[in-house]
């Protein structure tokens, strides 16, 4: 199994679809400053150390949205322990992309924020390289560098999505693509074991299918993702991105390609998915394992959050990461990792000062804080996380490189739908491997 070249990947890193865990879309575009203020209490001191100047920072999250009021806190907290500095805040939500490019041109911001697959790589070029200053002992890290407190994977991460060895954001809440289960009903079948292969995932459904388990649903809100994953691993991120761009549709005739079709109909064709998979429409497919009529989901570690009503805080979640066929390009530690970045722009009038607060609002008490008010993953490694996302710990953390969300499968306007579409007939028994592969092949040649 081989590792996917860091600026192959550049172009495919971190689709849209990383963002789906985002809590609202749109903002009102409102604006704070803020300077002296009272600390939180029990608010932790840094190193003494004096600082100074404005930051000026476009935030992607809407004012009333749970992470603008974590960020606020931090802000009130490091403007009163450091009164000569002032941050001036507009709350843009989604929109802050819509404008960002003629900001950042204009030198509006010092630091802005968004999903990292709009951070980078389209806007790499405007960001300040952190690396010597994340390396360097930080004032509001009580003397530690951030590379101290840094989780390396999303480090490594955040090199990815920008092409180079430079650090061009800071990253938070991350989010990671794996097949989460129901832990109970593993038990109650006697698996002890979570597969890594995809011969001991078959070996997994059929004994959950045996114990009287539905090993898996789908819905439409996820459903690109297990044939891509099955095919991404197979093959790799530059065949998927030939295979959905090529105007003959001779790569869908490739031996790899009908292999993932036929394991998508055997999942169908063993018992081993929903009845409902045809027609689930989202969150029917998610809200099956939650409300234990199915076992396993493949989806990103945001649907635990999103499915907490119905489960409680007591179920008993696991997380794999998707199983790799035999002779697979990429193995098991190579998934999706999604987050949040705040970029300090090159042009920003002190790139020192924005990334102390940048690092004073990701990292510590307000990385907790985050994390707990929204159900996220932290972003520093000595951040405890949430009991509900525990599960997504290994799967994240021996995660060596990053990729596309569905390994970029979805990145042709016009071969998506019809994909989609006809991926979930497939795992819904309503199309056969051949009959799905000729009508991606159609959608993609338009023939």
């Amino acid at each position: 199994m081989r590792t996917p070249n860091r600026k192959k990947a550049l172009s495919l890193i971190l689709a849209a679809a990383l963002s789906i865990g985002l809590v609202a879309c749109g903002g009102t575009g409102t604006s704070q400053s803020a300077g002296t203020s009272t600390p939180a209490s029990g608010a932790s001191q840094p190193a003494a150390g004096t600082l100074s100047g404005t930051i000026r920072y476009a935030s992607m999250w809407s004012e009333t949205e749970a992470q603008a009021d974590v960020i606020k806190a931090a802000i009130e907290e490091f403007t009163t322990l450091y009164p000569d500095v002032e941050i001036t805040v507009d709350w843009m939500g989604r929109d802050v992309r819509k404008t960002i490019q003629a900001s950042l041109d204009a030198g509006q911001y010092d630091l802005w924020d968004s999903p990292v697959d709009a951070v980078l790589p389209n806007y790499a070029s405007y960001g300040y390289d952190l690396t010597e200053l994340m390396a360097a002992e930080n004032p509001v890290l009580d003397g530690k560098t951030y590379n101290d407190v840094a989780n390396p994977t999303l480090m490594e991460a955040v090199k990815s999505a920008g092409g180079t060895d430079e650090i061009l954001a800071v990253p938070y809440t991350p989010t990671v693509i794996g097949m989460f289960y129901n832990k109970d009903q593993f038990e109650a079948a006697g698996i002890t074991k979570e597969p890594e292969t995809w011969d001991e995932f078959l070996d997994v459904c059929e004994t959950l299918k045996n114990a009287g388990f539905t090993p898996l649903s789908v819905d439409d809100g996820y459903v690109v993702l297990p044939f891509a994953s099955y095919l991404g691993r197979l093959k790799g991120l530059d065949f998927t991105s030939q295979l959905i761009s090529d105007p003959e549709g001779t790569l869908w005739d490739d031996p790899a390609v009908v292999e993932a079709a036929n394991a998508m109909q055997e999942l169908w064709d063993k018992g081993y998915m929903s009845v409902n998979s045809a027609s689930n429409k989202y969150p029917a497919g998610q809200n099956e394992v939650a409300m234990g009529n199915a076992t396993m989901y493949l989806v990103g570690s945001y649907m635990l959050n999103e499915v907490k009503e119905i489960t409680g805080d007591e179920f008993n979640w696991g997380c794999f990461a998707f199983p790799a066929p035999e002779g697979s390009e990429y193995g098991i530690d190579v998934n999706t990792i999604g987050m949040q970045a705040m970029q300090v722009a090159k042009n920003a009038t002190d790139p020192e000062l924005a990334f102390y607060f940048a690092s004073f609002c990701t990292t510590g008490k307000y990385d907790q804080m985050m994390s707990e008010q929204t159900n996220s993953i932290p972003s520093a490694s000595d951040t405890e996380w949430p009991a509900m996302l525990e599960c997504a710990k290994g799967v994240l953390n021996s995660t060596t490189t990053n990729v596309p969300y569905g390994f970029g499968i979805q990145y042709n306007a016009d071969f998506t739908p019809i994909y989609k579409e006809q991926v979930q007939k497939l795992l819904g028994g309503q199309t056969d491997a051949a009959s799905f592969l000729a009508a991606c092949k159609s959608a993609v040649t338009g023939k």
